[in-house]
């Protein structure tokens, strides 16, 4: 007959276990609201009512079954259920390795280089880590087969949608700016940094001092739409170029939204009106245009 584990070990742990089963399920097919659905939690009233009931049933078994020992045996018994449990359960992992005899061992003689090994047995601490990994690996292994919660694949599926969903929800309640609305602004520069450097560095190199594609900082204009600067920029990357197909039209294809063309916009203005200026630069290209022009210009 064994030691009995206290119900307050117990009746937590199996409680715990059902719970992290539990939230697998609803994780793996993105039901997570009902965790905290009040079905649920009278489920889990219900089911921690039934595992009292049980370590109780347990107890009387365990007070029975005492009856039915010999003086010695329940003596036995009743001393190792005595004291502090995790005393009892920390002497039962460890004392095997703190008991060991070494007389009388089997020792093991390598031969070739003389020394003797003893065979020992393992210790408790060791046999009972080799334990967890094994129920963990099974746990593993059928939730790989059964549920989507260790299939990577799936995982990034579900994500992959879930993420979808949320900027779908983002577009929805954030509208995106036109030209019309569009605006410098100074808080967006740093951002459009970033992005100007993922979608328009290869053409006008990092700090727009021009590559394949024409000088950013100068007061050349090749494609004039607006009579704002800033708004010019945006139209530019809005409709790309008539001038200049490779230049292609970012926000009417979609391929840049309307809240990104605005966070590029405000990072070339901010390059272009600058006073310091890269070293070097392309030659200019298209019709100088000053700031008495930007009011006189026939735009197309």
């Amino acid at each position: 007959m064994r030691s009995k584990i206290p119900s307050f070990i117990m009746i937590p742990s199996l409680l715990s276990v059902i719970t992290f089963m539990f939230y697998v399920f609803c994780v793996s097919y993105n039901h997570i609201s009902y965790l905290v659905h009040p079905i649920t939690i009278f489920f889990f009233i219900i089911i921690t009512a039934l595992l009292y009931v049980l370590e109780s049933i347990n107890h009387l078994i365990f007070i029975k079954k005492l009856q039915f020992l010999s003086k010695e045996e329940k003596k036995k018994i009743l001393e190792e259920n005595e004291g502090n449990y995790f005393y009892r359960f920390y002497r039962f992992i460890f004392y095997e390795s703190k008991k060991m005899n070494y007389d009388g061992v089997k020792k093991i003689d390598h031969g070739f280089d003389g020394i003797i090994e003893l065979d020992n047995k393992l210790p408790m601490w060791w046999v009972h880590l080799f334990y967890i990994t094994i129920v963990f690996s099974a746990i593993y292994f059928f939730s790989y087969l059964l549920i989507d919660f260790s299939d990577p694949y799936k995982e990034y599926n579900i994500a992959y949608k879930n993420q979808l969903k949320e900027i779908e929800i983002f577009e929805k309640n954030t509208p995106q700016v036109t030209v019309e609305n569009a605006f410098f602004k100074k808080g967006l520069i740093n951002s459009g940094k970033i992005l100007f450097e993922e979608n328009c560095a290869t053409c006008h190199k990092s700090d727009g001092s021009g590559n394949i594609g024409p000088n950013l900082t100068d007061d050349y204009w090749i494609n004039v739409k607006e009579k704002d600067l800033f708004k010019n920029i945006f139209s530019v990357i809005w409709n790309g170029s008539d001038n200049n197909p490779t230049m292609r039209a970012f926000g009417k294809s979609g391929e840049i939204k309307g809240n990104d063309i605005e966070k590029i916009s405000s990072y070339v203005y901010f390059i272009n009106k600058q006073s310091k200026k890269p070293l070097t630069g392309k030659v200019p290209q298209g019709v100088r245009i000053t700031n008495k022009m930007e009011s006189e210009i026939n735009y197309t």
